[in-house]
């Protein structure tokens, strides 16, 4: 038995408005800085819509979704 919690994140693109508080987050956690280029996360404009990919080496931690305003991620714990 695991005593760590496992998550998916569910994405609902949406609800994204490209705000990028959680490429942020996400480099903060690995960097120590604020810089998107470092996040395991990328949001990147299409057509005017935005789209979310999670990036190799991604450990869907889930600090990403904790910090989205929008309800764009979406911690969901498995079993």
């Amino acid at each position: 038995m695991s005593l760590i919690p496992k998550f998916e994140i569910e994405v609902n693109e949406n609800n994204c408005t490209g705000c990028q508080i959680c490429q942020l987050k996400c480099s903060y956690l690995q960097d120590k800085s604020f810089n998107s280029s470092k996040a395991f996360i990328n949001i990147s404009i299409e057509k005017l819509s935005p789209k979310i990919e999670f990036l190799e080496g991604c450990t869907h931690c889930g600090q990403c979704a904790r910090h989205c305003s929008y309800n764009a991620l979406i911690l969901k714990e498995v079993s």
